[in-house]
């Protein structure tokens, strides 16, 4: 590269770099994604050719494009997804490319890196995959969970157990029509979904011990019962004789189930439901009606969640931002070379959470330290430019297999850094300089983490808690949607496997702080709310398959618009125990799960003075 086009578009090399790091090991290196990323990233370039502009539009672009990278691509499960593209707008703004032709020239770069990126992905998955096999049917997919659930009762077979599972889950993936752009909402779609979420709800079950302690003989006839329905609906599925007597059954099963509450009759509840909706929309026909790859409800849900004062997007979006406007125009404002290096030290030291950013913080002042005395050592010994440009090559070389974040990290970055510097003024200023700008990025990012959207562990659990109510509002308006029209399972499984990731992420806090006050009566409140998101899956089935009669849908609407008041915010709650008097529903389901659903409410009203609000 530096051959070819010089010294300056060197940097788009270190960009393809991490983008080849971060997408070899992943499934889904397809053309289409590349093209994506060639349109993408060259958008990326054309702004952060811009935002080098003129001052203003260095403040309105890097306030912008933090924002709209973070709230778009990343999330509280995958905080870095940003992290790539936010280094390729920051990184080719602090030292742009001299004029249109310039930017034409960087562009040119880029289009024949990306090439070259594909051709490197898919020759790593040519030498060390092996061909993926043949995406699993959903009656497969039955079948293997049929055959999983004896195992769950028996402890010594739990390796076998979590390895298949995890296998089928590898298999699970590849059936997904939500990985193409472009979809179809049809039949077999919605199967899909429903395979999904009964594999979802089984992996809830095998992850958590502590329902092991519930196990007796009814329930482990429950489960083996449950094994058999299983791989009996699989093979009608298989053969195309799946019917309404099947659906008999699984309704008559969850009449006549007389096991104790907990969270085997959870299960055993939740998997049936979920079969007798299958089995009940299979042989419907469904019209195929074109959809982006998320549906337009589940975008608007996830834009909902995102943009809410407590979400971990947009207060990381909001920090990001303000880390790159500050530094950047202090880089501007400053009239002195390489002071680019300020916002860049800036970008990397800020990290999702501020425990991290503070490690970073120490990391990169030890290693950039240790950097400048390496370069102090060894640059007078290369001879000439040849040699500087191999000891930095050398440099940058073991930068990328070093772990960022690490000590060591810093010293080849700082040493390749100030080889190239040192090309036009001296060892001393070049090292001063990088040790002054560094101290001014931690500067910026200490006080931003400290004053500004700070995103602590503790903070994180309270949003975490808060949210996890929220989600229970945001469920029953799909419900409610579902009373008046058909409702997305798509949507359903997003708010799911979002209920249950922030219900592990918030159990993993109280498990690392065994000291925190009331830590034993917030596991009872997250486990209550975990029993009260069950039964409103299950209540979204019952909806799903008109157990509701028309005439009840105005009853159960005004006691949707009522549980919604009295549980987010827990204000008062003091109408809950009123709202379980007089339920009677002409289905029994409907009655038992409201039922349990507002008994389990009323029992967090003890909790109020804990719950972290």
């Amino acid at each position: 590269m530096f051959t070819l086009f010089g010294l300056q578009y060197v940097l788009i090399v270190s960009v393809i770099t991490v983008f080849f790091q971060t997408r070899y090991k992943r499934p889904d290196n397809t053309v289409s994604k590349s093209l994506r990323l060639l349109v993408v990233d060259s958008a990326l370039m054309a702004l952060a050719y811009m935002a080098a502009g003129s001052l203003t539009a260095c403040i309105v672009l890097n306030i912008c494009v933090p924002l709209v990278l973070v709230l778009t691509q990343s999330s509280q499960f995958n905080p870095k997804g940003y992290f790539t593209y936010a280094m390729l707008f920051v990184f080719l703004s602090l030292i742009p490319p001299a004029g249109v032709d310039g930017l034409m020239t960087e562009l040119a770069v880029f289009w024949l890196c990306v090439p070259y990126l594909a051709a490197a992905i898919a020759l790593y998955g040519w030498l060390c995959r092996r061909p993926a096999a043949a995406p699993p049917t959903p009656a497969h997919v039955l079948e293997e969970l049929g055959e999983l659930l004896p195992l769950v009762i028996e402890p010594a077979r739990e390796d076998e157990l979590r390895s298949r599972f995890r296998a089928l889950l590898d298999k699970l993936h590849q059936m997904s029509y939500h990985q193409q752009f472009f979809s179809h909402q049809t039949q077999d779609n919605q199967l899909y979904d429903m395979v999904s979420t009964l594999a979802q709800r089984f992996s809830y079950l095998i992850t958590d011990h502590e329902w092991r302690a519930e196990l007796d003989g009814p329930r482990i006839r429950m489960l083996r019962q449950l094994a058999g329905f299983v791989r009996e609906v699989a093979d009608a599925l298989s053969n195309g004789t799946a019917d309404a007597a099947l659906a008999g059954r699984a309704q008559a099963m969850l009449d006549r189930m007389d096991i104790p509450e907990g969270r085997v009759r959870i299960f055993s509840r939740s998997l049936l439901h979920m079969l007798v909706l299958l089995l009940r929309t299979q042989g419907k026909p469904s019209p195929a009606v074109p959809a982006y790859r998320f549906s337009w409800g589940e975008l608007a849900h996830k834009l909902r969640r995102r943009l809410s004062a407590e979400s971990f997007e947009l207060r990381f979006a909001m920090r990001l931002a303000a880390v790159l406007t500050v530094s950047n125009v202090v880089s501007w404002l400053l009239p002195i070379t390489h002071s680019y290096w300020i916002p860049l030290n800036a970008f990397l030291l800020l990290q999702p959470s501020c425990e991290d950013s503070s490690y970073r913080m120490k990391t990169r002042s030890i290693g950039t330290v240790i950097g400048c005395i390496v370069e102090f050592l060894i640059h007078p010994l290369l001879p000439g430019l040849g040699g500087q440009l191999a000891f930095a090559l050398v440099m940058i070389s073991l930068m990328y297999c070093a772990t960022p974040g690490t000590w060591y990290h810093p010293i080849f970055s700082t040493s390749y850094a100030l080889t190239l510097a040192t090309m036009t003024m001296s060892e001393t200023t070049a090292a001063t300089l990088r040790l002054a700008f560094l101290a001014a990025a931690i500067a910026i990012v200490f006080v931003i983490n400290r004053f500004f959207f700070p995103i602590r562990k503790e903070a994180a659990f309270r949003n975490d808690c808060k949210a996890l109510f929220r989600l229970h509002n945001s469920y029953w308006g799909f419900i409610r949607r579902g009373l008046s029209g058909d409702t997305d399972l798509s949507v359903s499984c997003g708010i799911l496997t979002y209920f249950h990731m922030l219900y592990e992420s918030c159990m993993r806090y109280l498990t690392q702080h065994p000291s925190l006050p009331h830590r034993d009566d917030l596991q009872t409140v997250l486990l209550t709310l975990w029993h009260m998101f069950s039964e409103l899956e299950q209540m979204h089935y019952l909806v799903r398959t008109q157990s509701v009669q028309p005439d009840e849908t105005d009853t159960l609407l005004a006691m949707i618009d009522a549980i919604e008041e009295q549980l987010y915010p827990i204000i008062d709650g003091r109408n809950i125990p009123a709202l379980r008097r007089g339920l009677h529903y002409r289905a029994p389901g409907v009655t038992y799960v409201l039922t349990q659903y507002l008994r389990h409410a009323e029992s967090l009203l003890q909790y109020k003075a804990c719950i972290p609000f």
